[in-house]
């Protein structure tokens, strides 16, 4: 037997978007101030100077792109409400690859 409310649930994401937003925003502001220090850090030169450089800014450029991504997918209002459950899961997957990526990339940057 299923619960109404699991069944009401399923209509909407508005229950999760709040969360995921807030913490797209404090990731975002992590890895943007991450960068932006890495920028300015070294004047005379270029900051990145080898391939690992290179590797760790691709990284972190596909990992904020991603969390972009996700954003407007949760902000948007154009979601079949049927299928909000699907819809929510589609989404997770891309959090959830934007965070493993941008934190390979910050690991990769402690690391290489």
């Amino acid at each position: 037997m299923s619960d109404p409310q699991d069944k009401q649930m399923n209509n909407d994401i508005r229950d999760f978007r709040q969360p995921m937003v807030t913490s797209i925003g404090i990731m975002l502001g992590f890895l943007m101030n991450f960068l932006a220090q890495w920028a300015i850090a070294d004047d005379d030169s270029s900051a990145i100077q080898t391939s690992a450089d290179a590797i760790v800014a691709i990284t972190l450029l596909v990992g904020i792109g991603l969390m972009i991504f996700t954003l407007f997918k949760l902000l948007t209002n154009r979601y079949d409400t049927a299928n909000a459950g699907l819809y929510y899961q589609g989404i997770f997957r891309w959090y959830m690859a934007a965070i493993i990526i941008s934190f390979g990339g910050l690991a990769a940057a402690l690391f290489i």
